[in-house]
């Protein structure tokens, strides 16, 4: 009964049926039975917003399942973990508990456990962006609740593979789905899922221009929203009625949504409710002409969207370290598995022998014709099982392979991120350190300090800004994203990495000679060609003698390329050092006045403009300095006057 009320929304009532079979579970002591109420429990308090509570009920049930090891229970529990802590925003937690629910599954054979926590997987991947991953999962829970009929496990996917061509635009593609979906839900009488889907189906007729249907979805998700309790839904029709109402100027309704979306944002301590209303309150005050509120708002949202995109790019990066302990977690298991396949084996082999024994003490016991049968018989059934289990074991190998050379990949991958990381945030932090070290010891005063702030600032803001960069490769090398190429000029970038660098120059007096032309303009990805530009002006600075000069020149080549060099004057390279520099890590050598690095920059280099379609290489004599050059693909001019 509390089931079906819970179901319904009817939570007072199931609450109250909860504890009472939870009383007569106690009285009977029967462990699995007062496990699933504090499960059940848990459930409700997380509809409800009150996360804590509800966590605090799983974790009574998990240390049950535990002890009484009861997996099929304890998978579920960590499911409903990630469901709360993903609800709270905690994604990295989410993953953690939804990645330890389904390696047990995965062990048990549950299939149909399985699909909800691909589902569940597949809606972090979602939120991060990741679309093809979530889509894959999707596929996955889809799959199998198939095979099993599972109408409520289809409704719930069938409305996250809407919710996912919504968000990348494909709106023909999103609303069969989101139609099928609520179809299912209205069917089966579940409120929570009527609620979310009419919030989609508001969302698509706001997308495509249909702000009166728009507003008729979205009333429909927030009576029912507030009829259950359940603030986290209340929040999201607010906010989608905000935009509705700021989209067809009605700017009074749009900031009374938003506000009251803001203060439930706050309440439940979710960044992205926070961000989404914190943006429509500001546009609604625009539009009301308070500029001076607006203004303070959109601050407050761009700090928010700032925290937000952080927040996604350490999300993702938690991501990849979860999916590699996964893969090796099921590695480790599955080499179990060969082991105790290769255990069998050998009981098969000395059963064969025991096989052989007893043959020949029939000959004895019986006439020939009978041992000649008898044998034949068991030898051949024998050489069928034996057959049966090496394809087996064949198998248990290839996947052991297949996992082995991911692995590989991806601590590869995760060597590379580290050196990055570490060979360029070193030098800005050091001369943050060294600013504020000369404060603390009064070598400078207050007003020296405040007069180097600016600049310090300025150089802060182009390390923050080339993080990102780099935290928008290692995503790109994460989800496997496609290419991202724009037309840009080469001697933006140029100019940019230059004043970025002006103090390492300074500091050596190194003349800088640019010669960019302005049809210098490349079709590529400017922030993987802002990498490479900045290991190449990096090392040009390190590996130059004090008092010397770089030279920089981009040009168009044979109309289909632009070619870019620069040139040094240092201490260049062997033969040996120069043959090496592209195919694999090098000892890192110390510039000219000791400074160091990783040996990593070029193959990264490397990599980055191969993905851009280009050419990179290298020149240099020892003594006689360095040139650098790479290509990359020109704009066509066609394509460019269209």
């Amino acid at each position: 009964m509390a089931d079906v009320n819970t179901l319904r929304g009817n939570y007072t009532v199931a609450i109250t049926q909860y504890n009472t079979s939870l009383s007569i579970y106690r009285q009977l002591n029967n462990l699995h039975g007062i496990s699933d109420c504090y499960m059940e429990l848990g459930y409700i308090q997380d509809y409800l917003g009150q996360y804590d509570a509800a966590l605090s009920l799983y974790k009574k049930a998990l240390a049950i399942t535990i002890k009484t090891r009861d997996e099929k229970n304890e998978a579920e529990t960590y499911n409903l973990m990630g469901i709360t802590y993903d609800n709270k925003g905690d994604v990295s937690k989410a993953l953690d508990y939804y990645f330890k629910a389904l390696f047990i599954d995965v062990q048990r054979k549950d299939e149909l456990s399985a699909a909800s926590k691909y589902n569940n997987i597949g809606l972090i991947m979602q939120h991060l962006e990741l679309y093809p991953k979530a889509l894959n999962y999707y596929a996955r829970a889809r799959a199998i609740w198939q095979k099993h009929n599972d109408q409520l496990g289809l409704s719930s996917v069938y409305q996250n593979i809407g919710e996912t061509f919504m968000a990348q635009h494909y709106y023909a593609k999103a609303i069969p789905y989101l139609r099928r979906a609520a179809a299912m839900f209205t069917q089966q009488g579940d409120s929570e899922g009527t609620c979310l889907i009419y919030y989609d189906l508001g969302m698509y007729n706001y997308y495509v221009n249909r702000p009166d249907s728009a507003l008729h979805y979205l009333n429909k998700s927030l009576i029912i929203a507030a009829n259950s309790k359940v603030i986290i839904n209340k929040a999201n029709a607010q906010v989608g009625l905000a935009m509705v109402y700021n989209a067809i100027k009605q700017y009074n309704l749009a900031y009374s949504n938003a506000t009251q979306a803001l203060a439930i944002g706050q309440t439940l301590n979710s960044l992205n409710i926070h961000t989404d209303a914190s943006l429509q309150a500001s546009l609604a005050l625009g539009g009301l002409k308070h500029y001076q509120q607006a203004y303070n708002m959109h601050l407050q949202y761009s700090a928010l969207k700032s925290e937000l995109k952080h927040a996604e790019g350490i999300n993702k990066i938690m991501l990849y370290n979860i999916e590699v302990d996964f893969a090796r977690k099921q590695r480790d298991h599955a080499e179990q598995q060969l082991k105790r396949e290769k255990v069998y084996q050998t009981k098969i082999a000395s059963q064969r022998n025991q096989n052989i024994i007893y043959a020949a003490l029939s000959v004895i016991l019986a006439t020939v014709a009978l041992v000649y049968y008898n044998a034949k018989r068991k030898q051949q059934r024998i050489n069928e099982l034996l057959a049966e289990k090496n394809r087996s074991i064949t198998q248990h190998q290839d996947v052991l392979n297949t996992q082995a050379l991911k692995l590989n990949e991806l601590n590869v991958l995760k060597d590379r991120l580290i050196s990055v990381l570490a060979h360029d945030l070193r030098a800005p932090i050091s001369t943050l350190r060294g600013l504020f070290n000369l404060l603390t010891d009064d070598t400078i005063s207050p007003e020296e300090f405040a007069a180097m702030t600016p600049k310090v600032f300025i150089k802060l803001e182009h390390t923050s800004d080339f993080l990102d960069t780099l935290l928008f490769w290692i995503n790109s090398q994460v989800d496997n994203a496609g290419k991202r190429s724009t037309p840009f000029e080469l001697a933006d970038l140029v100019n940019r990495e230059l004043a970025h660098l002006e103090d390492q120059l300074k500091q050596k007096n190194i003349s800088v000679s640019i010669n960019v032309t302005p049809d210098a303009i490349a079709w590529a990805d400017p922030s993987c060609v802002r990498i490479v530009m900045h290991n190449f002006l990096t090392n040009a600075i390190k590996f130059s003698n004090r008092d010397s000069s770089i030279e920089i020149e981009a040009h168009p080549l044979d109309g289909h390329y632009i070619k870019f060099c620069l040139t040094d004057h240092g201490v260049g390279m062997s033969p040996d050092y120069l043959n090496n520099l592209f195919k694999t890590q090098v000892s890192s050598r110390s510039g000219t006045e000791n400074e160091s690095g990783t040996g990593m920059g070029m193959m990264f280099c490397k990599d980055l403009i191969e993905q851009q379609n280009g050419t990179i290489w290298a020149q240099s004599e020892l003594g006689k300095g360095t040139k650098l050059c790479f290509t990359l693909p020109a704009v066509d001019k066609t394509s460019a006057q269209a």
